[in-house]
């Protein structure tokens, strides 16, 4: 968060709050009915100890800026101006022309404040703030939507909540999207719905958690914020699409209806279905409503009337959608997929086929897909590059030391061995290592990419490259118990290089926890299973005495001499004599026998 300004120390930031109406600033008249009075909320403000610190505001250089008192925990005091639309909207007749005032004011600001808050009635608050998600593009502040079910000057009341919330919010945290605060919850703008008329959690997100809580402490999901992959500067799109609807699907609907809805000016539908995206593709009359209305190049959006869950193309019916022209809206909302449908059909650099591409995508993280996005490395690199104004070979080269590790990584990651080609051809080092000195090849052999795992030996990677915790790829693939990967580590020279006091720790550690088949991996890498410790017990000799009957059965054969004593003179039958195991003290007797009839001189006594 950037320092304050005018007069404002570094603890301190600027929010601009934008008071468009709604019950939030309403005033009780002497009827007792919720009024909005012009030019009264900022002069209240100032009367309420909780929303105005008189003495801080008189040290600043612009007297006519209000302060929050010092919240704990917050790491800047919010200074605050308002300013009023002319008149005060209601709620319920909000269109685009107040969306396109809104965004105007954010723009004419966006320079000379950290941060902005809205107040807004609560009727569409959703639809203004995935509509101003879309219009504000490349923002790189916060922009927090809030309102309320009772105004901030009650006695009992959740307005002036939200608007602390939504304040400290603006002032404090770096989030470069619109938001909307609401009963103690911070939402993504274009992720939210208006799901109660009278509850102090009214605004709600259906399909993607809070992105922060306000409690006793105001706890951020920073993993969870949308982040845009450019460095554009912020600028304003307000030539907004009018000519967009929701049609909610009803039984017995009929195709004069969507036809009368469907005709023109019409040019983008969100179409509201039942469930998961089912239509009564059944109708021909209506299904040939939908072809000719896609024959002229509307675009329609299919979305789920329930308020949560997601529009598939798994069911029949969203097949016969998809194949119609009908784009899957997957889990928009109505006010997201109605503000995206105004703001992606008014881009006039955009053909219809490309827009309806666009229909697909998150660009504000107002969807879930079920696809993940496919980024071509080399692209990106080279954008990278031109972003930041890189020329010469060592700034490319730099960067590209950044960049490539991560990309060899991924692509190990999805074993994806023409990427890792691809990679190659362009310069990375496959052999390179992480801060942790960790190699592809540690990574393929963790992971179990065999694929991966065969290109990076053959493109010379070395097999017994340690990290800093002296690990190599061999032990990767040991702690995976990938027996395959083990083989080929060790066709192309691989070694077990822990001295045998540490390999015999590690088999004493494995007999305790039972783990045979590590064992076995420990094995084929070519540890001697027959090892002692510092008091010369072997792990013969410690499975015996906790009785572990599978332990004790695998290790036998690979003993040839089972009745080696440790230091105290005990034999693996000695601990488990004492300890009682007879199903031991029998496996022990069996190997005996055998041994006897391999060398009539062997005894285990």
């Amino acid at each position: 968060m950037p320092a304050g300004k005018c007069g404002c120390t570094k603890y301190e930031t600027r929010v601009h709050v934008i008071y468009v109406g709604g019950t939030i600033g309403m005033i009780r008249n002497e009827s007792g009915v919720l009024t909005t009075v012009p030019k009264m909320l900022e002069k209240k403000l100032r009367d309420i100890p909780s929303c105005h610190d008189q003495t801080v505001a008189n040290k600043t250089d612009e007297k006519c800026l209000l302060a929050l008192p010092a919240v704990s925990g917050a790491p800047y005091r919010v200074l605050y101006d308002l300013v009023e639309f002319d008149p005060l909207l209601e709620s319920s007749c909000m269109g685009f022309s107040d969306w396109q005032r809104m965004a105007h004011e954010v723009g004419k600001k966006y320079n000379s404040y950290d941060g902005f808050v809205i107040l807004h009635g609560t009727d569409t608050l959703a639809y203004s703030a995935s509509m101003l998600a879309f219009m504000l593009e490349n923002l790189n502040k916060p922009v927090v939507v809030t309102g309320a079910q009772l105004p901030i000057f009650e006695a009992r009341s959740d307005g002036r909540d939200n608007f602390l919330g939504a304040l400290l919010v603006a002032g404090n945290y770096n989030i470069p999207e619109v938001l909307v605060f609401f009963g103690n919850k911070l939402f993504r703008g274009c992720r939210t719905t208006k799901l109660n008329s009278d509850s102090f959690h009214a605004i709600d997100s259906p399909n993607l958690p809070p992105l922060g809580r306000v409690g006793v402490n105001i706890e951020i999901n920073s993993r969870q914020i949308f982040r845009p992959c450019n460095v554009k500067p912020f600028s304003l799109h307000c030539a907004l699409e009018k000519n967009v609807a929701l049609l909610r699907i009803y039984p017995g609907i009929t195709a004069s209806v969507m036809q009368a809805f469907l005709k023109e000016p019409i040019k983008g539908v969100v179409l509201q279905t039942y469930g998961a995206g089912n239509f009564p593709v059944g109708r021909e009359d209506l299904m040939d409503a939908l072809r000719e209305a896609i024959h002229r190049c509307v675009i329609i959006v299919n979305i789920s009337q329930c308020s949560a869950g997601m529009v598939t193309n798994t069911s029949e019916t969203g097949n016969e959608l998809l194949k119609l022209g009908v784009i899957p809206g997957y889990d928009l909302t109505q006010e997201a997929a109605f503000a995206k449908l105004a703001y992606v059909l008014s881009k006039p650099e955009w053909d219809v086929p490309n827009k309806k591409k666009v229909m697909l995508l998150s660009l504000r993280g107002e969807l879930t897909t079920n696809k993940v996005a496919k980024i071509n490395d080399i692209d990106l690199i080279e954008g990278v590059a031109r972003t930041l104004h890189m020329s010469t070979a060592v700034e490319k080269q730099q960067m590209c030391s950044t960049f490539y590790p991560a990309l060899v990584a991924s692509a190990v990651t999805e074993g994806d061995t023409h990427k890792l080609s691809d990679l190659k051809q362009y310069g990375a080092n496959l052999c390179d290592t992480n801060c942790d000195g960790r190699s592809a090849l540690h990574l393929a052999c963790f992971l179990g990419k065999m694929n991966c795992v065969c290109f990076l030996v053959s493109s010379g990677c070395p097999v017994n490259v340690h990290d800093r915790f002296n690990r190599t790829p061999l032990h990767e693939a040991i702690d995976t118990d990938n027996h395959e990967i083990i083989k080929v580590l060790l066709k192309n020279g691989a070694t077990l290089n822990d001295q045998p006091l540490v390999q015999a720790e590690l088999l004493r550690a494995l007999t305790e926890r039972g783990k045979v088949k590590r064992m076995e991996s420990f094995r084929l890498a070519g540890a001697d299973l027959t090892l002692a410790d510092r008091t010369g017990r072997t792990a013969l000799h410690y499975a015996c005495q906790l009785g572990n009957h599978e332990v004790v059965d695998y290790l036998l054969p690979h003993y040839e001499n089972p009745y080696v004593k440790d230091e105290l003179g005990m034999a693996p039958i000695d601990y488990a004599k004492a300890a009682n195991h007879a199903h031991i003290i029998t496996l022990l007797r069996f190997r005996e026998n055998e041994l006897a009839e391999q060398d009539p001189c062997a005894c285990l006594n």
